[in-house]
């Protein structure tokens, strides 16, 4: 906006108009001002005052462009009348400077123009008053008129100059007022909150923002106060104040938390410059980001790095962490510390009979449990799976680590409900103890050690580290490590025990027994690595690496034209699998063989663990023509409703009633009824473990169809086995079985 400047004809109303009037009066009596009646001077200068008087009220009130040319109009005619009642007429053209002052002050460049214009025609008019006689000139004509155009041509020049410099003064002061407007609804409307220090705690200035963000317009001690800045953030804050000082024109950033209108606390992104030598801000200019959410956000993905996100127990990252912080950190020299590490006993039977949903819930119980058992400074961890890890400090003696582990026992032998159920779980836990420990992997490993030891002695228990036992559970460990890596590398071989007809003798069937050729220790038997393996997933790749190579073989024996009978033995968790037939009949067809050459032996616990699924899988099998035995019969839950249930073909007499067989005792009469009842059923009866001619006589006497056992053969390498059916023939003299020379494996034990 332009500035407005009251009128000249206003002021000479008051104060000047007697001072002008008495020089012209004055002037007039010695000769310099034209010798006009003194009255027609006076009446001159008060119209002209008048008029400017009108001017001003009615006309440049309304600030229009008419307004503007009517004002100029009579500012320069009582200008002119002025100049042509003295006598000097166009000598006073600069009288017209008053007049475009007053215009542009009032009305700005566009102004220029109109003086020009109206002051043209002022002389031009003035110029006819002095021709006609109407106005004195002390300079004759035609000398007055050329002075008269003379000053024309310069008031011309001077507007268009003044006008110039005026538009550009104009423009500039625009693009000031556009950028202040700019940068003042930046800073009103923006998100950030800016503030002007004069010292570091009074502020001169703060935005609109803090408003919004706090809910409330800071006092002037708003900051002075230390209720305003976190208790905790204000010794950084007094030295990042002291930087800003100390460092002129640097912007500095820090972090802090201020508390707003309900108390809460906002984390702000603070940013300060020392403009203390720069003349137009003379302070600390700040600048304060709300970074609240981010900072609830970092906490949150802080959170989740270093707990577990089921339970809510920190995770193996933050136990790592502050067991490191144990360890390393000042302790008292009598004190010590203890690890212990606990797995859940036989989780994944829960977790594959029950669902992953009763796993969880499981794990959660568990977690709580711990936390109860537990001081508050002591540390419990999920580590991975089903395993906890547990730090005490500040203990002086082993048994102190050994009575938490038996509290914890103790809470975990409660009953869980899940559902309509009740689970009852047990662990084993191992305990490192120590008062030197220099490496937290080492005591993780050490605990870990002992956790085995408590398993293999039957879980359920604890067991605190010794050095002594350490290497056989080392050795165990690796060994379970070189049977991932023998599954993949072929060092699983596969023998065969023939079966022999007790009718003929000839060799009708073999049952396929896997063997481990270690690369160091040798020929393994089963009894050394399938314990272990069916802790673990591990268990599936050695059942289908056996199904597969025992497909592979009856195919081979299937294209010789001599097809034999393979038994395959499955383990409980293959058979329980959702997919078990699609994965059997898979190798199946991969491998070529005719189904009816396979046979399938799962123990009796294996069918009734889930029966409805188990006799399902078995039925598609068997339609395909794979054959099912239940091995092992006689140990488990044998009845015969369950023989009638489940599709069986054989079943496969258990070696602890064979060895009874020859005396007058129950074991004879039990495995007569098993065989009478077998064969009602339309079932084939095997005898397992048949070490001792008399044994395989009473059997074939009892009706025994086949037997299988030491007394025939080992387990053998299928070249072995076919140079066995060539030899044999299975002659019979005089109605008794000859025994074919018993062959034993070169690796059999």
């Amino acid at each position: 906006m332009t500035r407005k400047l009251p009128p000249l004809p206003s002021a000479l109303k008051h104060v000047e108009l007697p001072v002008v009037l008495a020089v012209l009066l004055v002037l007039r009596h010695y000769g310099l001002v034209a010798k006009v009646n003194p009255w027609a001077i006076v009446a001159v200068m008060v119209g002209a005052t008048l008029l400017g008087d009108f001017a001003h009220h009615f006309f440049l009130m309304r600030r229009s462009t008419l307004d503007m040319w009517c004002t100029v109009g009579a500012l320069t005619v009582a200008i002119t009348a002025v100049m042509y009642v003295t006598g000097w007429g166009p000598m006073l053209a600069v009288g017209y400077a008053y007049a475009a002052g007053d215009a542009v002050d009032s009305a700005g460049a566009k102004s220029c123009k109109a003086v020009a214009v109206w002051a043209l025609l002022c002389l031009a008019g003035g110029q006819w008053a002095i021709q006609s006689g109407f106005a004195p000139s002390f300079v004759e004509t035609p000398e007055v008129h050329g002075l008269a155009v003379l000053a024309g041509l310069g008031l011309v020049i001077v507007m268009r100059v003044l006008y110039r410099s005026t538009i550009g003064k104009e423009r500039a002061e625009q693009g000031v007022r556009q950028s202040e407007e700019r940068f003042k609804a930046l800073v009103t409307n923006a998100s950030d909150i800016i503030i002007l220090f004069q010292d570091p705690v009074t502020a001169t200035y703060v935005s609109p923002a803090f408003e919004r963000v706090m809910g409330l317009v800071p006092e002037p001690d708003f900051f002075q106060s230390g209720n305003s800045i976190h208790p905790d953030d204000m010794d950084r804050a007094t030295a990042f104040f002291a930087e800003v000082l100390a460092t002129p024109g640097e912007p500095i950033w820090t972090e802090a938390r201020l508390r707003d209108v309900n108390g809460d606390w906002h984390w702000f992104e603070v940013g300060m410059t020392n403009r203390y030598a720069d003349p137009n801000v003379e302070g600390i200019v700040a600048n304060l980001r709300d970074v609240t959410e981010r900072k609830l956000f970092e906490e949150q993905l802080s959170y989740q790095a270093y707990h577990d996100s089921l339970t809510g127990l920190p995770n193996r990252d933050a136990f790592l962490d502050r067991l490191e912080t144990a360890i390393g950190g000042d302790r008292d020299d009598d004190t010590a510390i203890a690890v212990l590490f606990l797995d859940v006993d036989r989780f994944k039977l829960v977790n594959d009979s029950l669902g992953h949903e009763v796993g969880d819930r499981l794990l959660i119980e568990v977690a709580d449990r711990l936390r109860s058992s537990l001081r508050p400074s002591d540390t419990v961890a999920r580590f991975g799976g089903d395993e906890f890890t547990i730090l005490l400090t500040g203990l002086y003696e082993p048994e102190a680590a050994v009575r938490v582990a038996e509290r914890i026992l103790d809470q975990l032998r409660a009953p869980v409900a899940v559902g309509s159920r009740e689970l009852f779980i047990t662990s084993s836990i191992g305990i490192v103890f120590t008062s030197d420990a220099e490496d937290a992997g080492d005591l993780l490993r050490e605990a870990d050690l002992a956790m085995y030891l408590a398993k293999e002695k039957g879980r359920a228990r604890w067991e605190l580290f010794d050095k002594k036992s350490a290497p056989q559970v080392v050795e165990r460990l690796d060994l379970e490590g070189d049977l991932w890596r023998a599954v993949d590398e072929g060092e699983l071989v596969v023998h065969f025990q023939p079966e022999i007809s007790l009718s003929g003798g000839e060799v009708v069937a073999v049952e396929a027994l896997v063997r481990w050729d270690h690369p160091e220790r040798g020929m393994l038997l089963p009894g050394s690595f399938i314990p272990f393996a069916e802790e673990s997933s591990l268990i599936l790749a050695v059942d289908r690496y056996v199904l597969r190579q025992s497909c592979l073989q009856a195919k081979e024996w299937q294209d010789r034209a001599a097809p034999l009978r393979v038994s395959i033995n499955l383990s409980p968790r293959f058979v329980r699998q959702m997919d078990a037939g699609d994965d059997i009949m898979n190798i199946v067809r991969e491998t070529g063989v005719d189904p009816h050459n396979i046979q399938l032996e799962i123990t009796e616990r294996t069918a009734l663990a889930d029966e409805q699924r188990t006799v399902e899988t078995l039925n598609a099998l068997r339609e395909c023509g794979i054959k099912v035995a239940i091995d092992d019969f006689g140990t488990g839950y044998s009845s015969l409703s369950y023989l009638k249930r489940f599709p069986i073909d054989t079943l496969k007499l258990d070696k602890s009633f064979v060895d009874g067989i020859c005396s007058l005792g129950t074991d004879a009469a039990i495995v007569e009824a098993v065989i009478t009842m077998g064969h009602a059923l339309g079932m084939r009866i095997t005898a397992e473990g048949v070490e001792r001619p008399e044994q395989a006589a009473q059997l074939r006497k009892l009706g025994c169809d086949t037997a299988q056992g030491f007394h025939f053969a080992h387990a053998l390498a299928p070249d072995a086995v076919d140079e066995m059916i060539r030899e044999s023939g299975a002659e019979q003299v005089g109605g008794t079985v000859v025994p074919m020379p018993m062959r034993r494996s070169p690796n059999a034990s």
